[in-house]
């Protein structure tokens, strides 16, 4: 498949069927010239097996359902990514089949975190909370201690391991300490659209009603398009700013189709 066959679909769909090592998800790298440059819409990753738990966890099917409607809404080819444990054995790790979209790193060999706990009231999730994502005898196999903060591809913590310590370790703004372990591209957080830049929602930008808008140099999750001016610390008009980052299956994947809500395979891994 072409980058243009990607473009046709609503979202890429990266699904965990079951556990396993990153030989899993070795064809998602292999591809990624192809299909990345399709994915233009909104991107939610998820560092657990959703799939694992959702016979036992009904906050494990509701967060599927959430995220996979959240990445197949909006404008151009959207993404889910459930981690699963394919990172789980890694101290910290690349994310080498999301290398287009910036730098990510995972960290596994992780405590058994079943804190789970929201930091964004956002368009992502949107009927599951801290209870739904807590108590899965593991709710957390992978956390991410870096990823792109700025500019179009500038991604949003929306559940972290509450208590988790270490690289990517951070204060949020309700005064809970942990490391993100669900983030997301294209989500509108708390506070966005009120024409008020809210840095400690991670916000660059907040144009109001404008956001998103032909012409605007900020998206509709209050990011700069092209990143932030260094000199005059507003949005750059132009696509040289640097972006910054955090400081610190076998898989079947399926696409859904622009035309039909009928999923159809984009891509298969034989095994």
């Amino acid at each position: 498949m072409t980058t243009a066959d990607f473009a046709k679909y609503k979202a890429i769909i990266i699904s965990d069927p079951d556990c396993g090592g990153l030989d899993r998800i070795e064809f998602l790298n292999d591809t990624k010239k192809a299909w990345s440059p399709a994915v233009t819409g909104n991107m939610i990753l998820i560092g657990t097996d959703p799939t694992y738990h959702s016979s036992t966890r009904p906050g494990a099917k509701a967060l599927m359902t959430d995220a996979v409607k959240f990445a197949g809404l909006g404008k151009g080819t959207g993404m889910y990514m459930a981690m699963s444990c394919y990172y789980d054995a890694q101290t910290e790790a690349v994310v080498e089949p999301l290398s287009e979209f910036g730098t990510f790193t995972c960290r596994g060999r992780l405590a058994c975190y079943n804190h789970a706990h929201l930091v964004a009231n956002s368009s992502a999730l949107t009927t599951v909370d801290d209870a739904k994502l807590s108590n899965w005898s593991c709710s957390v196999h992978e956390v991410f201690s870096r990823y792109p903060t700025s500019g179009k591809n500038g991604f949003e913590p929306l559940a972290i391991a509450q208590g988790a310590t270490g690289d990517g370790e951070r204060t949020f703004a309700d005064n809970s300490t942990g490391i993100p372990y669900i983030i997301s591209r294209g989500a509108t957080p708390l506070g966005c659209g009120n024409g008020v830049i809210d840095h400690k929602f991670g916000e660059e930008c907040d144009s109001a009603s404008q956001n998103g808008m032909s012409g605007s140099l900020c998206s509709k999750s209050c990011k700069c398009l092209f990143g932030l001016s260094p000199v005059t610390g507003n949005c750059t008009s132009n696509s040289t700013a640097a972006p910054t980052s955090s400081s610190r299956p076998a898989v079947a994947s399926t696409a859904f189709s622009a035309s039909s809500s009928t999923p159809r395979a984009a891509f298969t891994n034989s095994r």
